[in-house]
């Protein structure tokens, strides 16, 4: 059995096939028009085909099945039970079975089931490249993360990866009674993201619950708010902007308005600073307004066009002045397309970029470029939900949307959560004024290293081996985690160094996929292009 992992979307992959056999069947379809002898023009075409099998395998990124895999040895931590190895051991086709403690390497390929390992007893399998498998099992976690430090009223993000031996079962995180987010699990492992406003001030803990029960405690720190500066540059008034700027002001924003309604006559409000700005709204007349392609293109802001009217025309424009790369697919027919919160949006959808984040229903896309985001909103309209006092329908197109657009601070941390304890976690510092060289918390320090493309951004590198809160310095705390309170993330942050040149892609259901090398699609590439070259120079 064959499984594919696409380097690229598959609209794209089917478009660059397509191109690439179109842009070399021309040629050979002239060469037939002209009289070129049939045997010439089958192994001009077979030489293709042959480019084009190649290429195709590479895009798709085959692997292959292996159903047992008697030459590797199946190695388990203490706390798994006998039943568990056996189960795996069966489902793999594996004949030898060792515990971790008695493990001594004889050349085998290892496969590691559970997650009681520590440094001591993984040492000898350091470079044996094995492949991790974590017992499936309720309320398992194989992923969690979170930010570590947020500003008052910004957007936490909890990513998360749990098992779950039933279906429709309550992911939560709730503060009191009050339900921050949910989410529903099928059965099997789940994988998605939970997110929420933050509020409050300092430390912070709030309960991710399983079906009700607790699975864990997310902890990180609420730093003071900084209020943003937005400006609405339009050519017209509207109801749009009226509503979305009132959003802002009750939300303690700084906001700022030019209205354009003719040649010489243009309605002010707010304080307007354009050397402070950090987001910036427009439609798309204004793009063609000299000051603020120079603002976008030297700034570490962000600009957000809406209210488009013609949006493959507006999406060329901003492609062609800023360098992004935003691409629409039609999905309907009509003027428009309604979406499932009821609003109107242009009848287009965004075609899935690397470099881009999707919001608001698929409706509003963000691209960064450089130091500046690019935001383009679909919406007809989101006012009418305002108005409806469906405010929370509201909030999570722009307020999700505000969140992802971040410009820079006077001092800003990045860290991700959870540390965990005798962990190396990274970290950053953004900092406007005398970035330090060294950051202290309790009586350790660690050195920040200031990074060459940006002279206000430090990171660093610290591991911490007590359990609890640590303060760096006093606007930001973070909580290291022990080993008992996140085994499987402990085993996963141990283990993941040792697989670095893996070539097993996935153990999951009872299957070991081995990824086919890409230097076979490389050698068959370039092998193609060497007869491709060569056969017009023979003779025959």
């Amino acid at each position: 059995m064959i499984q594919f992992a696409p380097l690229v979307p598959w609209p794209f992959l089917f478009l660059i096939l397509g191109m690439t056999l179109l842009s070399g069947g021309i040629p050979i379809f002239l060469n037939w028009k002209s009289g070129v002898f049939a045997q010439k023009i089958l192994i001009k075409t077979g030489l293709l085909l042959l480019f084009g099998l190649f290429l195709s395998l590479f895009l798709l990124q085959p692997s292959r099945k292996i159903s047992s895999d008697k030459a590797a040895i199946l190695v388990y931590s203490e706390e798994v039970e006998q039943a568990e190895i056996q189960y795996w051991k069966d489902s793999l086709g594996i004949t030898k079975t060792k515990a971790i403690a008695d493990f001594q390497p004889d050349g085998s390929r290892v496969l590691l089931l559970g997650k009681g390992f520590s440094k001591e007893n993984l040492y000898p399998i350091h470079d044996l490249n094995p492949r991790w498998i974590l017992p499936e099992k309720n309320r398992e976690i194989s992923e969690l993360n979170w930010k570590g430090f947020v500003r008052k009223g910004e957007k936490q993000r909890v990513n998360y990866r749990v098992f779950s031996e039933g279906d429709r079962v309550k992911l939560q995180v709730k503060q009191g009674e009050t339900t921050l987010a949910s989410t529903d699990l099928k059965k099997g492992w789940n994988k998605g993201e939970l997110g929420f406003e933050t509020a409050g001030l300092g430390r912070t803990e709030v309960p991710l619950l399983f079906d009700g029960d607790s699975l864990a405690f997310l902890r990180y720190f609420i730093g003071p708010a900084t209020p943003k500066k937005y400006h609405f540059q339009f050519a017209f008034p509207g109801q749009e902007v009226r509503v979305l700027s009132q959003w802002l002001e009750s939300k303690g924003e700084k906001v700022s308005q030019e209205i354009r309604l003719s040649r010489g006559t243009i309605l002010e409000g707010g304080e307007t600073s354009g050397d402070s700005l950090q987001i910036r709204l427009i439609d798309p007349s204004q793009l063609e307004v000299k000051t603020i392609q120079d603002w976008a293109k030297n700034s570490v802001g962000a600009l957000v066009v809406m209210n488009l009217t013609e949006p493959l025309e507006t999406i060329s424009r901003v492609n062609r002045l800023f360098g992004t790369d935003f691409q629409l697919q039609r999905s309907g027919q009509g003027e428009s397309r309604v979406l499932d919160n009821q609003l109107e949006a242009a009848p287009y959808s965004w075609l899935e970029k690397s470099r881009q984040k999707v919001f608001g229903k698929d409706a509003i896309a963000v691209q960064r470029v450089g130091e500046m985001q690019i935001a383009i909103s679909l919406y007809q309209a989101t006012f009418p939900l305002f108005l409806q006092r469906k405010e929370k329908e509201y909030e999570s197109i722009w307020g999700e949307v505000f969140g992802e657009l971040e410009p820079s601070e006077q001092q800003s941390w990045k860290v991700s959560a959870p540390v965990l304890s005798g962990i190396s976690s990274d970290f950053q510092l953004n900092k406007r004024d005398s970035l330090p060289e060294w950051i202290y918390f309790g009586k350790d320090s660690v050195n920040l290293i200031r990074q060459l493309t940006n002279p206000f951004l430090a990171k660093g590198s610290v591991q911490v081996d007590s359990v609890g809160w640590v303060d760096f310095g006093e606007d930001l705390s973070v909580f290291v985690y022990s080993q008992e309170e996140f085994p499987s993330l402990h085993a996963q942050a141990l283990i993941r160094p040792l697989t670095y040149n893996s070539d097993i892609e996935s153990v999951e259901n009872h299957q070991i996929y081995v990824k086919v090398s890409n230097w076979i699609w490389l050698i068959g590439l370039l092998l193609s292009l060497g007869l491709m070259w060569i056969e017009p120079k023979i003779n025959y």
